[in-house]
């Protein structure tokens, strides 16, 4: 159950119309725009896969292989135990390389519960599983001693961590370090630390737009050019907080409209950014 996670791979946004629901039409022209990416998360928190319904998850994991031969990481926020494997088998038949799965996140969970929660998924997994720590919607916080001994499991091949602790991270990376195991941030502004640290790259919201950048940021750091990814680093910086307005990730999915690739709705019942936080965004984003 191999699946190559290194590099800057893109936390792809969901683009949608509310009259039809996601708008194959442009998620055709996003996949294009990131076809650089080392591989392509759907349904993640970028993509708002828990606003998402199975089917719509499983779909656009269907389109997104159809579109591209990168690694496609296929989010999975888990409800039940039961639903999580059904979705996986969905997932797998759509051509899903990997899924990463968020913990439930509507009850509190000690590590012994989150340990048996992912060994149960992996034990008859058609697919590679990639632990999600993300406690700001979550609630749930992976602990680095349950990581690395999850990261022992043949099935399961890495993690994405969205804490923004760096410390944390730090301890996942010497917890994991006997294994075959990725450590992935999905804080693409902390990708220079986060290599610096071990870590094997990104899923990153930023991808969407910029692919360039942190892109670059991984070449440039893997080629021993520092000051170069740093520099990029920087850039990439200003643009992250310029999206941050709104709540996430209505920011980036503004920015895409304002390129041309997709619209600015959120999948409900989230919420798109106005017309006159759309200007801010755009004097923000002007050269």
């Amino acid at each position: 159950m191999s699946v190559e996670l290194s590099g800057a791979m893109v936390a792809l946004v969901t683009p949608w119309d509310p009259a039809t629901g996601i708008d194959m039409a442009a998620l055709e022209r996003l996949v294009e725009r990131v076809a650089g990416a080392g591989g392509i998360s759907t349904a993640g928190s970028t993509g708002e896969g828990a606003m998402l319904g199975r089917a719509q998850r499983v779909a656009l994991a269907r389109r997104v292989r159809e579109l591209t031969a990168l690694p496609v990481i296929a989010g999975l926020p888990l409800g039940t135990v039961a639903d999580g494997r059904a979705e996986l088998d969905e997932l797998a038949a759509a051509g899903a390389s990997a899924a990463l799965v968020a913990p439930p996140s509507y009850y509190p969970l000690s590590d012994d519960s989150v340990r048996r929660l992912y060994v149960e998924l992996a034990e008859d997994s058609p697919l590679p599983l990639v632990l999600y720590n993300i406690p700001v919607f979550t609630k749930v916080r992976l602990s680095p001693a349950v990581v690395g001994w999850l990261a022992e499991h043949p099935a399961i091949i890495g993690i994405k961590d969205s804490s923004r602790d760096m410390e944390y991270q730090q301890d996942v990376i010497i917890a994991t370090a006997a294994a075959d195991f990725a450590v992935l941030t999905g804080t693409d502004t902390l990708l220079v630390a986060s290599l610096a640290l071990g870590a094997a790259g990104t899923i990153a919201a930023s991808m969407n737009l910029v692919p360039e950048l942190a892109s670059g940021i991984y070449r440039a750091f893997t080629a021993g050019d520092l000051a170069e990814a740093v520099r990029l680093e920087r850039r990439l910086a200003a643009i992250v907080a310029a999206c941050r307005p709104g709540l996430f990730p209505a920011g980036w999915k503004a920015a895409l409209e304002i390129a041309g690739v997709c619209r600015r709705d959120a999948v409900p019942p989230g919420t798109a950014l106005t017309d006159p936080e759309c200007e801010q965004l755009r004097e923000r984003l002007s050269p």
